[in-house]
């Protein structure tokens, strides 16, 4: 609720400010990438029948993938001290690598199995940020966004660790949709009047995830996260226009 809280309130500052409406404003496109990095799991008994029950025991272990994104908007003077930029943002991330281990019966003692997943994650924001209005040196920022993600939770697989022990059916592959927020900070540096370069930091909340139900199931759904937390470093490339 917090983080959705700051999104909001940064957006609707740009949304609502008089001077907006005042200024033309000029065009802006930013191409960003760069590397993030989960520490995502939960630990989840699960019914798969009446007479099936497992606990899928989670290793959260800090997992690093790819990142690409881009921006399109309008720049405008807030103030004599800020400047905005309003539009939106796509994102594609790579893998977030997933894994723990199966008991059977949800008995610790019958830790026959281990298991691994992948989550992919697109989204889809109206994205806001917040500039010193200098033309000097760096300027520092400050941005968040909300949005739609598209989660996809793939390539369930497990093994037995015991002989003799049979591997439990995997989860199917299955997409989720979902709220998506961010919130970012760094600074810019202004090459010439057109183009600028950057970093910063970035912290984001992919929303849901959901595996799908493996073969014979008749109970619950697979492996579910509300939440999975992201952050890292992104470097851009921007086009003022």
């Amino acid at each position: 609720m917090r983080k959705r809280s700051i999104c909001l309130i940064i957006l609707s500052c740009l949304l609502s400010d008089p001077l907006i409406a005042q200024n033309a404003g000029i065009w802006v496109v930013s191409v960003g990438g760069g590397t993030v990095w989960t520490k995502a799991g939960k630990t989840q008994t699960l019914f798969l029948a009446p007479e099936i029950e497992n606990t899928y025991a989670a290793k959260k272990s800090i997992s690093s993938t790819g990142a690409g994104e881009l921006f399109i908007g309008m720049e405008k003077v807030l103030s004599n001290i800020l400047r905005g930029q309003l539009g939106l943002s796509g994102a594609v991330m790579g893998t977030a690598r997933l894994g723990g281990e199966i008991w059977d019966d949800a008995d610790p003692q019958f830790n026959n199995h281990r298991y691994h997943y992948r989550i992919n994650h697109q989204h889809i924001a109206v994205q806001g940020k917040l500039l010193l209005n200098k033309e000097t040196g760096f300027i520092p920022w400050i941005s968040s966004g909300i949005g739609v993600s598209f989660n996809q939770a793939h390539e369930f697989s497990n093994k037995s660790l015991s002989c003799g022990v049979f591997p439990v059916p995997d989860f199917n592959a299955n997409q989720q949709t979902a709220l998506a927020l961010t919130l970012g900070a760094g600074l810019q540096k202004i090459l010439n009047r057109h183009w600028q370069i950057g970093g910063g930091y970035t912290l984001a909340d992919w929303g849901k995830s959901r595996l799908g139900r493996a073969e014979g199931q008749s109970m619950n759904s697979g492996l579910k996260l509300n939440h999975l937390i992201a952050q890292g470093i992104l470097f851009n490339l921007t086009y003022i226009g």
